[in-house]
């Protein structure tokens, strides 16, 4: 656990140092499903896909 909060950290203040805030957005929501296929298995990837997200 601990490593993952060092790389949310870090990618947070690589975001801030290099102005890169339109990043913010999509390493969040690539973070957010890979937290569910963590959890819950690949099947609940293939719902994002199907429905066009």
């Amino acid at each position: 656990m601990k490593r993952l909060v060092y790389i949310f950290k870090e990618m947070l203040a690589m975001i801030r140092r290099h102005r890169m805030y339109f990043l913010a957005p999509i390493l969040l929501m690539l973070a957010f499903l890979s937290f569910l296929v963590y959890h819950f298995g690949p099947a609940i990837l293939t719902t994002f896909v199907y429905a066009g997200f």
